[in-house]
């Protein structure tokens, strides 16, 4: 049986890939170093990415996270990249929005 708290806040699917959102931030915010983005609009970023993870981790979750273990894990990876996505999407241009979506698959995620 499945727990609710086994499932995304978000789309109410299993999450099969557990990764909380901090790393899954860390490793998006790594991805758009290599980008060439103004100083002020990465900062904007981060700062809106910190709203994101704080929002996800409101709610109480048993699922640990694969690479640092902590259970923090509400929503899945697909949910997670959509929202990063869209704060991409809405702070740089879209030639970079087009990398990230062909880069993280979520072009295949889109409902």
């Amino acid at each position: 049986m499945v727990n609710i708290t086994d499932l995304c806040t978000n789309c109410v699917q299993i999450i099969t890939n557990p990764i909380c959102p901090l790393c899954l931030s860390n490793h998006i915010l790594e991805w758009l170093r290599d980008k060439n983005i103004p100083k002020e609009k990465f900062r904007e970023i981060e700062r809106l990415f910190i709203k994101l993870i704080t929002k996800a981790e409101e709610t109480p979750s048993d699922i640990t996270c694969i690479i640092c273990g902590c259970k923090k894990v509400n929503l899945c990876l697909h949910c997670f990249t959509l929202k990063a996505e869209i704060i991409i999407e809405e702070n740089i241009n879209s030639n970079i929005t087009q990398e990230f979506e062909e880069d993280f698959n979520t072009i295949l995620w889109r409902i």
